[in-house]
């Protein structure tokens, strides 16, 4: 899938979205429905706390921020929601969210284009070693087994495990960015050669930084988390 991004387009990295303490994503979202519908919502994962898409009980947790996403839908706004390590299982939503589009991890980077520039989009835990992709694939592998405990738990373990990651601070990263930038490129590029690119859009690092290297751009977007707002793609591009 090769994206075609859009002038108006709008991003949202990371807001953490829970119910009981992170919700103003809900006003933002519901201030872009009712005023200033973008042409494109970009969600690059992390958009809820947590919210696996194949249990009923986070999905129930998670609806209003799904009904929010709806409206949007309901005006015509593209949705492209790429998967996080907060959100995973979203292709389930589809249900909820006929009209959006979901890019689970296995399919990132996607190719994205815009003012004949090419584009690499992920939510940005890629390439980040061994022991952290072991660890996504049994967590990936581990949710039938998730969907069966909700069942018979009936929602109450989940609603242990919520209750304990609603709790769990938010932190920024502050790396020395140049350096930080020129292995995120290099890593690009070492897993992706047979694409030319002149740009990378990820998140999960809630950094908020943009920086060229090796002729290429790096744009690291910052948190909806702190900052309470999406980011225009005339703003980052």
């Amino acid at each position: 899938m090769c994206l075609k991004l859009q002038k108006g387009a709008i991003f949202i990295a990371d807001s953490h979205f829970n119910p009981t303490n992170a919700r103003g994503l809900l006003g933002y979202l519901a201030y872009l429905a009712q005023h200033h519908s973008p042409t494109q919502l970009i969600l690059m994962g992390d958009i809820a706390q947590v919210l696996i898409g194949s249990l009923k009980s986070s999905v129930k947790v998670n609806m209003e921020l799904i009904q929010a996403l709806q409206k949007l839908e309901e005006k015509s706004v593209e949705i492209i929601w790429l998967e996080g390590n907060h959100d995973i299982s979203l292709s389930k939503l589809k249900h909820y969210l006929p009209r959006t589009s979901f890019i689970p991890r296995s399919h990132q980077p996607m190719i994205a284009s815009f003012q004949e520039k090419t584009y690499l989009l992920a939510h940005g835990d890629l390439y980040l070693g061994i022991k952290y992709n072991l660890f996504t694939h049994t967590l990936h592998a581990l949710i039938p087994i998730f969907h069966l405990i909700d069942i018979l738990s009936n929602g109450e373990v989940y609603e242990d495990i919520q209750e304990k990651l609603e709790q769990k601070q938010i932190h920024t990263y502050h790396p020395h960015f140049f350096e930080f930038a020129s292995k995120r490129i290099h890593s690009y590029k070492q897993a992706n050669p047979q694409i030319c690119f002149q740009g990378i859009i990820e998140g999960h690092f809630h950094i908020g930084k943009k920086i060229s290297s090796q002729g290429i751009s790096l744009i690291s977007l910052p948190s909806f988390y702190f900052t309470q707002q999406g980011v225009s793609i005339e703003n980052i591009l």
